[in-house]
């Protein structure tokens, strides 16, 4: 059940409604860098609060969404060995 709550919208602070939702589907993104290390991010929503505020161009109320990243790296070898070395002072 959404609770009545103040959130800061750019310089201000806002009343809005903290929502409760459900997850519908959460995806990876998958980079390749040029040294071969694969990088998966996803974003992971823990907050969406609605506020009192519109779009004056669309007509849509404002959201605020609080989220964090999850971030998996798999490097290659070679590149975990020369950190390994690095790291060692050799």
């Amino acid at each position: 059940m959404a609770k009545r709550t103040k959130v800061q919208w750019g310089n201000e602070t806002v009343d809005g409604l903290d929502l409760d939702f459900r997850t519908l589907r959460e995806e990876w993104n998958e980079y390749e860098t040029e040294d071969g290390s694969r990088i998966r991010v996803k974003l992971v929503v823990s907050e969406i609060i609605r506020t009192d505020r519109f779009d004056h161009q669309t007509d849509q109320p404002i959201y605020v969404v609080r989220s964090g990243n999850i971030v998996v790296v798999k490097a290659p070898d070679e590149i975990k060995e020369e950190l390994r070395r690095r790291a060692s002072g050799q």
